[in-house]
């Protein structure tokens, strides 16, 4: 697998499905069995997949130059007390930032100036018997985003093999055209790329790094470490209609956010996680109607992986400062 690289996408508008590895490789795979058939899904990505051998290992798409902030932060470092509550809900870095803490030291948490905006529309509500609004006037909300500097464009880091970056390119132009994710038929998730893949070697040089920080949205491997600080949330997917006629409901998935962090006590590996199986996606009774149709979903899970120092999470308080000490002081 080559060096990590980097390639920026330009939003043509509003999308309502985050950007999330995951999701992204889900709809790269459509669109390239859309255009080259299922052979050819098969051969160059899901048989791939299965193997634990990804052409191609993708982040989350990041705002401008930022970078997620890893899940360490408010933890290898104390922080004052006022400013606690905003260290635990600082979502972005700058590349700088994100440098010092590969490093071990502390970030400076400076300011970002590309952020993406989270809003919501309303939207009535169908009924599943009538499949009409119905008069019952019921609402619900949709949430979308966008960016407050779209020229900024988005950041997306990858690793792949040789023939994985020109599946990677071929697929993303081809999603770029149809939209990425939900509401795509109403223009949502349209983009354009503003920049070829280009080298970005500062974020693998870390001289002894004893661990990684997750680019991506993932779900670790059994034989993955599990020694680290994370943040895990439910996923609740359904199945591409390309692949079925009716709705096809994936299992609820855990997955581990952007910026999580593992010890590995040596130079960590380019990627973590895997694939998730029929077996693990799928309800049996969905799984095995799907089989008779020779379909047998694969989810892509892979985690990009930089690499990070390892300092301890425990803070180290001196004695005269324990409650049983100041009780003795003052007596």
């Amino acid at each position: 697998m080559e060096a990590l690289a980097r390639l920026k996408l330009r939003p043509l508008g509003v999308w309502t499905t985050p950007w999330q590895a995951d999701s992204l490789l889900g709809a790269l795979a459509c669109s390239w069995a859309r255009s080259h058939g299922a052979e050819a899904l098969r051969r160059d990505l899901l048989d791939p997949w299965r193997a634990d051998e990804p052409p191609f290992v993708l982040s989350d798409a990041f705002p401008g130059d930022c970078l997620p902030a890893p899940k360490t932060v408010p933890l290898w470092w104390d922080w004052p007390a006022e400013r606690r509550k905003e260290v635990k809900k600082h979502r972005w870095l700058t590349a700088a930032d994100f440098r010092r803490v590969q490093h071990g030291e502390q970030p400076k948490l400076e300011p970002v100036s590309v952020t993406v905006r989270d809003h919501v529309r309303l939207r009535n509500a169908v009924s599943r018997a009538t499949n009409t609004a119905g008069a019952g006037g019921e609402l619900f909300e949709i949430p979308y985003s966008d960016m407050n500097e779209p020229d900024q464009g988005l950041s997306l880091y990858v690793r792949a093999t040789r023939r994985g970056i020109d599946v990677l390119m071929q697929a993303l132009e081809l999603l770029g055209r149809t939209g990425y994710g939900a509401d795509a038929s109403v223009g949502h998730g349209g983009f354009e790329l503003l920049e070829e893949p280009g080298p970005c070697p500062a974020l693998d040089d870390v001289p002894g790094a004893a661990g990684f920080i997750s680019l991506s949205t993932w779900q670790p491997a059994r034989t993955d470490p599990v020694d680290g600080l994370w943040r895990v949330f439910v996923k609740y997917g359904k199945l591409a209609p390309e692949f079925h006629a009716a709705a096809v409901f994936k299992r609820p998935q855990v997955m581990l956010e952007t910026g999580s962090c593992f010890r590995t006590g040596g130079p960590p590996r380019p990627y973590y996680g895997g694939a998730i199986g029929p077996d693990r996606l799928l309800a049996p009774e969905d799984r095995r109607s799907l089989a008779a149709l020779d379909v047998h979903p694969t989810q892509a899970a892979f985690g990009l992986a930089v690499p990070t120092r390892w300092l301890s999470t425990r803070r180290e308080r001196p004695e005269a400062t324990t409650p049983s000490s100041d009780a003795e002081t003052r007596r």
